[in-house]
């Protein structure tokens, strides 16, 4: 029986799983137009379209495959070239045993080893015309006197004084007086080439009533007096001009009551109304004298400057030098130095060094080594430790752990031989420089 009232799918439990749409007002006609859509639910409308994908053909031109995050960037047009598949690797193998890091490591480690390299290198033409460092060797012969230097090539410049510099023939430079007077207008016409001082004339003929006139001596416009300052200001200011009248202002004469009553003129006391007997004198000021009448009394200059005596101006006898006993500072004879030194060669260093210990006992490098360090400095080794003496089982491992291609007795003559010239004492500097010349 409930089977029979209930529509739709039905689930486990026997409850209808989607309803469909009742009518609950049967008599009221529904308004627009009714039309069936397939799958047409809340769930269907909540949920995005699935958009096709992109043909191959067209995906490989987008940026966003070309570009793609963790991919390689390939041309569209070798996309789907799939010939290089065949192959597992380009190039050519190499040998076993020549790894990277000695392909890396071109640059002998030594002295030592860079001269036995020259030597191996020396069999080749290329080495032998083109020695590094020096410019190719082509076999060309130059006659001897060219050859010693003493004829150069090219044709030699006369360097005396009668020689004539290119710039001069060029452009000639004559003195004015070598110059005749018609020479000299043919510049001017030509040149404009006038002397310095010298009044350009133009050749005018200046004739007046009073006859002909010197261009040298006239001077054109009207004497004035020479004793008139800001001339040219009151001509074009003429109504500033204190000589020129001015036409006068008639005013009214309550405007210039009201303004003599209210405003304050420069110098003069402000009038408050109460006629003219009441003004004070001109001559007489208001307030209280700042100078007393008396002798005593004095201004603001003797305040300033005061009145000191001569002996009361020179300095003082203790001025620039020390008058206490003991405290004076005078020279020892003995010529001593104070204070601390800022490198305590004096003193001998810890053996182990804080870090909290700033003071420089000497053994620390200098300023041309922090610039320019040593090759060894990485290593901790300094310039000084090649001139420290060593004994021979020390030069054997040291010259053994380079690699170098020399058996003991090699190394033991050449030790014998700077132990004989610098007195029993043998560095590393100095056995390498023995070994460089048995080389």
């Amino acid at each position: 029986r409930h089977r029979r009232h209930c529509s739709g799918a039905m689930n486990e439990y026997m409850v209808p799983a989607v309803a469909k749409p009742m009518d609950r007002m049967p008599q009221i006609p529904a308004a627009g137009v009714t039309m069936f859509v397939p799958n047409d639910s809340a769930a269907n409308s909540m949920r995005p379209t699935t958009p096709p994908a992109t043909p191959d053909d067209i995906h490989k031109w987008r940026k966003s495959s070309i570009h793609a995050p963790g991919t390689i960037s390939k041309h569209p047009g070798y996309v789907d070239d799939k010939d290089h598949l065949r192959v597992q690797m380009y190039g050519k193998k190499s040998d076993e045993g020549i790894g990277v890091q000695d392909l890396m490591q071109t640059a002998p480690k030594s002295h030592i080893i860079e001269r036995a390299l020259e030597k191996k290198e020396a069999i080749y033409q290329s080495s032998k015309l083109e020695p590094l460092g020096v410019a190719m060797t082509r076999g060309h012969e130059l006659p001897e006197n060219l050859a010693n230097g003493e004829m150069p090539f090219g044709k030699g410049t006369p360097h005396n004084y009668l020689g004539m510099a290119t710039k001069t023939l060029l452009a000639p430079v004559e003195p004015p007086e070598a110059l005749s007077e018609s020479v000299r207008e043919q510049y001017k016409k030509s040149h404009a080439s006038y002397a310095p001082g010298e009044q350009r004339r133009r050749n005018y003929s200046w004739n007046t009533q009073e006859g002909e006139l010197d261009p040298s001596v006239f001077r054109f416009g009207k004497p004035g007096d020479a004793t008139e300052h800001n001339a040219i200001y009151y001509a074009l200011h003429p109504k500033e001009d204190p000589f020129v009248p001015n036409a006068p202002t008639i005013m009214s004469k309550a405007l210039e009551d009201y303004k003599e009553v209210t405003q304050e003129q420069l110098g003069k006391p402000k009038p408050v109304g109460h006629g003219d007997p009441a003004r004070p004198a001109p001559e007489d000021g208001f307030g209280m004298p700042s100078k007393r009448k008396g002798e005593d009394d004095w201004n603001a200059r003797q305040c300033l400057e005061g009145q000191y005596t001569l002996e009361m101006q020179r300095p003082d006898v203790d001025l620039g030098c020390a008058v206490r006993p003991g405290w004076r500072n005078i020279q020892p004879e003995d010529d001593r130095s104070f204070g601390i030194p800022n490198i305590r060669t004096d003193v001998r260093p810890p053996v182990v060094k804080s870090v909290a210990d700033h003071q420089n006992y000497g053994n620390e490098p200098t300023g041309g080594e922090v610039i320019a360090p040593s090759h060894f400095s990485q290593l901790d080794i300094n310039e000084g430790d090649f001139l420290k003496a060593q004994s021979l089982d020390q030069i054997k491992s040291l010259f053994h752990a380079i690699n170098t291609p020399f058996g003991d007795d090699v190394l033991e003559d050449v030790y014998n031989q700077v132990s004989a010239e610098d007195e029993g004492v043998v560095s590393i500097a100095s056995f390498r420089a023995a070994l460089f010349d048995r080389l």
